[in-house]
């Protein structure tokens, strides 16, 4: 892998302590860790956070993989001790693993071996007396090889708790409660382009699932690539979901990446403003191109898909340049949308521009109503940095800044979200980066919001926390 790919890559690295506050409840698709809905116990309301481990599959992290499951009161934080959960984990309907665990400190680490053989595992560790669970005794993880994280994709995980705060105090069965979750390593898959005589290495990154069918057509020129995924919308209507593809390709391929606008569809649908994200500023030596789809898109999508239809089908190529001012943008990771209001709506050189940013949740779509602390910077076509504010706070998820730009052209407008405070917790696990363009002279037509929920509906606030790290080691830290 190329130096620029694993710069991108860290750079858009989500630090966070795995076992730290996390306000948000969360319930989802396409994620490499969430907090799962609250089952009521007594009087607490038992909520479930589960992680895998390293988020992101390349040939580089060979080190140590993980899940780990932690059950917390989701009204204190307060982790709940003596716990024993039933783990099931399937990977495109096959199984991989399952058996019965035990913590007695409330946080289970299991440290995977990948194998390659479907249907078997092992798993090496102490016994816990009462219902046999499968636990380390001195508190560190349990050994099991199995296969599991050895490549991307998405998997899905089913926990039953069958025990809680003390070894003997067992759920009748149809009491236990039940958790699904379906957690996404990133897969990578590296090609080489081969155009007039000349060979380009290019990088795909899929956080949802694994890449297959990768093709260059010469006469276009298009990339093409495919994604399995299940278009039955029954299956994430009640849920959140959201698809990131990361595209890089060397800037030296000028018949490609020598416009700032692309084309793109997904199964033949075109993909436009938001969901079409062009940064040629992050790495020296790529333009990386981002598709971003959250839950509204993907079921608007699904409407068109034909019975039977299993993949998700890419095309990319380069567009006739046409760039807008953006009206809304979304996080490459963190799960987070900024709808921009410019006024006045026509955009000109040295005036007064205000700039209202109001944040949103990507995937429910609902208005952030928390106090987001983020920076601000809009660069130049040559990414010199032209304005930069640190550490400002949208009061309510709202905030208006004032800018004045001194001569025509393309710019591009960075938002960097770095935490959101609610209820007085402030919540660093969804950190994200959202760009967009800025036209000097253009009118900017606010047709691309990010719509809202109606009033009423009930929506799951997401806890997502993509930690990309890219390093010859890749260990669970606490």
């Amino acid at each position: 892998m190329h130096k620029s790919i694993l710069y991108t890559i860290c750079t858009s690295t989500l630090l966070c302590v795995l076992v730290s506050v996390i306000p948000f409840q969360a319930h989802g698709d396409g994620f490499s860790s969430e907090n799962l809905p609250p089952a009521s116990i007594g009087n607490r309301s038992a909520s479930l956070f589960i992680k895998i481990n390293p988020p992101v599959i390349t040939s580089e992290n060979t080190g140590d993989r993980y899940l780990l499951l932690r059950l917390f009161d989701a009204n204190n934080n307060k982790t709940i001790t003596h716990d024993s959960f039933f783990i099931e984990v399937r990977k495109h309907n096959q199984l991989l693993m399952q058996d019965l665990f035990h913590t007695h400190s409330g946080v289970l680490i299991l440290k995977i071996t990948p194998t390659s053989t479907i249907g078997k595992w092992d798993i090496y560790g102490d016994k816990e007396p009462f219902l046999d669970a499968w636990m380390n005794q001195e508190g560190g993880p349990v050994d099991v090889r199995a296969p599991i994280l050895g490549e991307g994709g998405l998997y899905q995980i089913h926990i039953e708790l069958f025990s809680i705060d003390y070894d003997k105090n067992i759920f009748k069965t149809e009491d236990r409660p039940r958790w699904d979750s379906g957690l996404s390593v990133g897969d990578i898959n590296q090609n080489t382009i081969n155009y007039k005589n000349h060979s380009y290495n290019t990088t795909l990154i899929s956080y949802y699932d694994k890449i297959t069918n990768f093709n260059f057509d010469q006469t276009k020129p298009q990339i093409s690539f495919a994604m399995p995924f299940d278009w039955n919308a029954s299956r994430f209507k009640a849920i959140p979901i959201f698809v990131h593809e990361e595209i890089h390709v060397p800037k030296s391929f000028k018949e490609f990446t020598n416009t700032p606008t692309f084309l793109a569809n997904v199964n033949g649908n075109p993909l436009e403003g938001r969901k079409l994200l062009v940064d040629p500023y992050s790495s020296g030596n790529d333009t990386i191109i981002h598709i971003l789809l959250n839950k509204n898109d993907i079921i608007n999508l699904a409407k068109t898909m034909p019975a039977g239809t299993n993949t998700m089908n890419f095309q990319v190529s380069p567009g006739i340049p046409n760039v807008k001012t953006s009206t809304s943008i979304l996080t490459d990771f963190g799960g987070w949308g900024i709808n921009l209001g410019w006024f006045p709506a026509s955009l000109s050189a040295n005036e007064k521009n205000d700039l209202k940013l109001t944040f949103v949740d990507a995937f429910s779509e609902k208005p952030v109503s928390g106090n987001v602390n983020y920076d601000l910077k809009i660069l130049d076509k040559d990414g010199n940095t032209i304005l930069s504010e640190a550490n400002l706070t949208a009061k309510n998820g709202a905030d208006i800044q004032s800018m004045n730009l001194p001569s025509t052209g393309i710019y591009n407008i960075q938002v960097n979200i770095k935490s959101i405070t609610s209820n007085g917790i402030a919540d660093t696990s969804r950190i994200g980066i959202a760009r967009g363009n800025l036209v000097i002279p253009s009118i900017a037509i606010n047709e691309d919001v990010i719509p809202e929920f109606p009033t009423g509906i009930i929506v799951l606030l997401i806890s997502i926390s993509f930690i990309i790290l890219i390093s010859s080691s890749s260990r669970l830290k606490f």
